[in-house]
Order: structure tokens, then sequence, then C-alpha cells
């Protein structure tokens, strides 16, 4: 089964890859924080059932790597 990396959220768009929250000047740090971890939490519940989903575990991969930096960004 082929999965789109993309996160739609309800409140602040779609985005395509990490990057594009983490660039978006319109959302604040907590903002970007919240869009970043529910995307996050999605991928988990299609990991969970599909543990070898490769895109999937790609975008997660990059979701902990901007929320790191993000984290780091405001120490």
């Amino acid at each position: 089964m082929m999965y789109s990396s993309k996160f739609d959220h309800p409140k602040h768009g779609t985005y395509a890859h990490p990057q594009d929250v983490l660039k978006d000047d319109e959302l604040s740090e907590s903002e970007k924080q919240t869009v970043l971890e529910e995307w996050a939490a999605s991928l988990k519940h299609i990991l969970h059932n599909d543990p070898d989903a490769p895109q999937v575990k790609a975008t997660k991969e990059s979701l902990d790597e901007a929320i790191e930096r993000l984290a780091a960004g405001r120490t």
C-alpha cells in the first residue's frame, strides 16, 4: 500500500515536508511544534499497521529531525 507523506492539519493547512512547517513564517514556534508533533503522531498509527512503509518511515525520521531542530532553536 502506498502512503502519502503530506500532512493536512485542520487549522494550519497542508504540508508536503517537515521543512515546510519550519519555513512557514505564519506559524509561531509553538504552532510549528504542534503541527510537527501531530504529524508524527499520525505516522505512528500508519507504522503500527504497516511497519514496512518506507516513505512513512523516511517522513517520520525527517519529522523527528525537524522537532529536534525546533527545540534546539528555543534553548
